[in-house]
């Protein structure tokens, strides 16, 4: 199993947006038949506009066709717009 933690801090005042495309990425993902989970995280004591992506994959094969769907580009795409700096993505394995 794989699990991704990704990290992002909004830019000010485009919250909302990011979560309105955070949450219908991890609905969608939900979706994908190799996905075990999908969370939107924040902090409850942290650094304000700071958010976390937890999504566990059931093996590689499954990571890769996620992150070949079209809304998986799309989104992606709308929330580098949005975010400073970049998306910070970190993959691990299961032992």
């Amino acid at each position: 199993m794989l699990a991704v933690f990704a990290k992002c801090e909004v830019i000010k005042g485009n919250e909302e947006k990011f979560k309105e495309l955070a949450h219908n990425l991890a609905e969608k993902s939900r979706q994908e038949e190799k996905n075990i989970s999908y969370d939107i995280l924040t902090e409850t004591q942290g650094e304000a506009g700071e958010y976390f992506f937890l999504e566990k994959w059931q093996d590689q094969p499954g990571l890769d066709a996620h992150m070949k769907m079209d809304y998986f580009f799309s989104t992606i795409e709308a929330v580098n717009h949005i975010i400073k700096g970049e998306l910070e993505i970190h993959v691990y394995e299961t032992v």
